[in-house]
């Protein structure tokens, strides 16, 4: 059952086949692989969040009973914190758990939301793949060079604080492009719908 878009033929609930049936057992192989990833990461962004509260009380325990404060926590707490919202950022949105400002899309139709989404996430992915590339092109740039030492007692390299980031910017760039291909595939399916109700 076809329904026509403008000028072109659709096939109601298509999917592109770029290659057969073995790319897209491929494909599908990649996302769960990367769901596994997302997963992954999100448990470590946990435990380092976890880590980076102990170490705080610990801080504060060690400053007020022993009067012996650990200098290094704030550094570490403060990479933690990078390193949290680096990687956790891309498995919150597969969650769709970012914070919306909606009132305006909710005026409009079901379809109508699945098409501005899904656009919307296409800029958001082309944005963030550029934030990436810069991130990590600087990344290597620093630890070719080996300058830029982060200051502090700790002395860390800002390679090494700079490169969740990037990571992290491409992760959610993926999965804005894995949401964008959810929502237009939803809006195509309800334009296919609608016109063969009206035929009808």
């Amino acid at each position: 059952m076809r329904c026509r878009h403008g000028s072109i033929r659709i096939p109601v609930l298509a999917i592109v086949h770029i290659g057969g049936e073995a790319v897209l057992k491929l494909l599908r192989k990649a996302e769960v692989v990367f769901d596994r990833i997302l997963e992954l990461l999100m448990a470590l962004a946990s435990s380092l969040l976890v880590f980076a509260m102990l170490l705080v009380c610990t801080d504060v325990l060690m400053r007020y009973a022993l009067n012996h404060a650990l200098g290094w926590s704030i550094e570490i707490s403060e990479a933690i914190l990078v390193g949290v919202v680096s990687l956790g950022m891309a498995w919150l949105l597969k969650e769709e758990g970012h914070v919306k400002v909606d009132f305006l899309l909710k005026q409009l139709s079901s379809g109508s939301q699945a098409l501005v989404t899904g656009i919307m996430s296409v800029i958001a992915a082309a944005a963030l793949f550029m934030i990436a590339w810069f991130g990590l092109r600087i990344t290597f740039e620093f630890m070719q060079s080996g300058i830029a030492i982060e200051t502090g007692l700790l002395r860390i390299p800002k390679a090494y604080l700079l490169m969740p980031l990037g990571i992290g910017c491409f992760l959610f760039a993926v999965q804005f492009l894995r949401r964008s291909y959810r929502y237009l595939t939803t809006w195509k399916k309800r334009e296919c719908v609608g016109e063969v109700r009206a035929r009808l």
